[in-house]
């Protein structure tokens, strides 16, 4: 196909024009100078001949406005302009190249911004932030200059994209002045203005916070501790005092972190007593003629132990303290809980309890008559460890009428409820109030309290263990005796239950027992005569008889008259009386064991007087006797033999060889109704 002459023309002439563009200058840095001026530096676009006709600068101030031609430059050569005004501000410029006779213009150089320092204060520290100018930088470096002295001195290098520098001053009011600079591609700088500020420092130091205020158990001063203010420049503390808040006294140094607090009459022995500390620093405010100084914090109050209360119960004290109202503090900073402390007499002073943060009343108990003794309760931090020591109390206490004997005398288990009746010898004549059942699952183990009764005018009686498991466990058990105050005022000795177990072999029809070793009797020896073994399947059969724990098998093919469950219990029988006059016997838990109905049914038999298979009887145990039949049919349906006595066979008296029906109806121990039918072979 022939391309058209003006096309071709065309595609010349547009060629020869992309040919003559000319590359715009390459922008190399942007600076500001004191006056707030800007010079521009680029490089010189390739060799333009004679087709040059001016540098073109425009400008536009925000970041929406439209771009105004500002300058141009005509000669060539030239590759840097002053520009006059005001451009410390947001404003962006851009260069072209002026060509053709002024008929034709390059492509526009990227938008460049002059860097502008923005200054900030707070207190004596001073922010500094600045943006970026566009332009590629010699070594990726901003280097932050500040007036020290006289001269500029280099006071932070900082790497792209950093634009941002903090600074401290020294003074109380200090004027400064920075300045911010990077290296162009090419060597030329670009600077930014000069940022200045008068600094005056009218901010606090950081507040603080009391960490302990603890009474002096000796003077009922207060010892106080405290954080030390992150503020460089803090110069001391006031400490501040209940009555108005107002300062009463002062701790001067910055690492000055404690102190004892005398003045006020102060005595924390006979009151709860209140503090709070707040630093200062050492500028003066002349507006309220004083350092400037952080408002107190948190305001703490002593512990003071001011309730002292005890009950009807000997040897029982109560401590109480109290909570102050939020925001306040309760001696330290971090209250995680409370330490009780308690000397005897003139002894050392021993903890005795720990309380949680909650608590606010403690009470001591086993106090012995004739001592006296001293209490001091601390506030403890939970993340430091610190304890507030509270005032001192003294008192002194009498004895207890705690029972002279607490005896366990058996454990016997009731096998119509399956629970463990505990049953105890007890001095009725003490202040016991009730009686509290302990279980554990080993002689070491943990004690837990199952049941309480109350204490009656009787020296014999026993408790349930209402939820024990005394089917599947032996449990240890002991008795404890409280006062109307709740409070252990005698414990009996530990013992252990008889738990039997066993399996059963249902093929075989023998069952394995086995049991655990009584624990508790009082008599000489291990206070044991013997266990008895009891078996329970309709009636009662002791099986034998043991010194010591032992695995019994139990052969119970030969029992007719099951009714579905066969039991077993262990009776543990003490060896003569024991020193409190009594010959006890403890009894298991009931083990019972299920058979179901069983039938077992010969599919020939041999009437031949040899003495064997010479009749045809099902084998059915564990069923009703009383509801239980066997029918035998020749072939012809006819009824040959019928029996409701399940002892009772078929011997084929009257009947020839061959093939008969049988068919069985029993009734299980379940009350179901179960038939059989099947075939008998008579084989003489």
């Amino acid at each position: 196909m022939r391309i058209p002459t003006y096309l071709i023309t065309a595609l010349f002439v547009w060629i020869s024009v992309l040919a003559m563009a000319q590359d715009a200058p390459i922008l190399r840095c942007i600076s500001l100078d004191d006056n707030d001026d800007v010079t521009l530096y680029w490089e010189q676009p390739s060799d333009t001949g004679s087709e040059f006709n001016a540098y073109l600068i425009y400008y536009r101030s925000g970041s929406t406005s439209n771009f105004n031609l500002l300058s141009q430059v005509t000669d060539y050569n030239q590759t840097s302009e002053l520009i006059n005004g005001s451009f410390a501000g947001a404003g962006s410029f851009f260069v072209v190249q002026l060509y053709n006779g002024g008929a034709d213009t390059s492509q526009a150089t990227d938008t460049i911004s002059p860097m502008v320092v923005g200054i900030s204060s707070k207190g004596k520290r001073v922010s500094l932030g600045w943006n970026h100018t566009g332009l590629r930088s010699q070594d990726s470096l901003y280097r932050v200059y500040r007036w020290q002295a006289g001269a500029w001195q280099l006071f932070r290098t900082l790497e792209y994209p950093q634009t941002a520098v903090r600074d401290t001053v020294d003074s109380c009011e200090q004027t400064v002045l920075y300045k911010v600079e990077t290296k162009g591609v090419g060597g030329c700088i670009s600077r930014s203005n000069d940022a200045s500020k008068v600094v005056i420092d009218m901010e606090p130091p950081q507040r603080v916070n009391l960490e302990c205020a603890s009474v002096d158990t000796a003077t009922g001063f207060v010892n106080l501790e405290w954080n030390a203010s992150r503020s460089e420049d803090t110069y001391g503390y006031m400490l501040f005092y209940f009555e108005d808040f107002n300062r009463t006294d002062t701790s001067y140094g910055a690492g000055t972190l404690e102190c004892t607090y005398t003045e006020n009459n102060i005595n924390g022995l006979i009151q709860p007593e209140t503090l709070s500390v707040a630093p200062f620093d050492s500028c003066f405010d002349s507006t309220n003629m004083w350092y400037n100084q952080a408002a107190d914090s948190l305001r703490f109050v002593t512990m003071f132990i001011d309730t002292v209360d005890f009950d009807r119960c000997p040897g029982k004290l109560a401590i109480k303290w109290s909570h102050p109202a939020e925001p306040f503090v309760l001696g330290v900073r971090n209250l995680g809980g409370f330490h009780v402390y308690r000397r005897t007499d003139n002894g050392p002073s021993q903890r005795i309890a720990v309380l949680s943060a909650s608590d606010s009343i403690f009470v001591d108990s086993g106090l012995v008559a004739g001592f006296k003794y001293t209490y001091v309760v601390t506030a403890v931090d939970g993340n430091t460890g610190k304890e507030a020591l509270s005032n001192k109390l003294n008192f002194s206490m009498k004895a207890k009428n705690e029972p002279d004997y607490l005896y366990i005398k058996s454990v016997k288990n009731d096998h119509s409820s399956g629970l463990n009746e505990v049953h105890i010898l007890a001095d009725s004549t003490a202040e016991t109030f009730e009686y509290g059942l302990f279980r554990a699952l080993s002689y070491d183990g943990r004690y837990v309290l199952v049941n309480r009764i109350d204490a009656e005018e009787v020296s014999q009686f026993f408790i349930l263990d209402e939820d024990g498991e005394a089917d599947r466990l032996s449990y240890h058990y002991q008795v404890a005796a409280f006062d109307v105050c709740g409070d252990i005022i005698g414990r009996s000795q530990e013992v252990q239950s008889v738990h039997i177990s066993g399996t059963k072999n249902v093929r075989d029809l023998i069952n394995t027992l086995e049991w655990n070793e009584y624990e508790g009797f009082d008599s000489l020896g291990n206070g044991l005569l013997e266990y008895e073994l009891v078996r329970e399947a309709g009636w009662r059969d002791i099986l034998a008889s043991y010194e010591k724990p032992a695995k019994h098998k139990d052969d119970i093919a030969y029992l007719d008259d099951v009714q579905g469950n066969v039991c077993y219990f262990v009776r543990a029988v003490e060896d003569g009386e024991n020193s409190y006059g009594i010959q006890d016997s403890s009894i298991s838990n009931l083990l019972c064991l299920e058979f179901p109905a069983f039938a077992f049914i010969p599919n020939a038999f041999t009437p031949d007087g040899d003495g064997y298979n010479d009749e045809f009887l099902p084998y059915v145990n564990f069923i009703d006797h009383a509801d239980y039949t066997l029918i035998i049919f020749d072939r012809m349906g006819n009824r040959v033999f019928e029996t409701s006595d399940p002892n009772e066979g078929w011997n084929g008296q009257g009947s020839a060889n061959g093939t008969y029906a049988y068919h069985i109806t029993l009734m299980n121990v379940l009350g179901e109704r179960v038939e059989r039918t099947g075939k008998v072979h008579l084989i003489r």
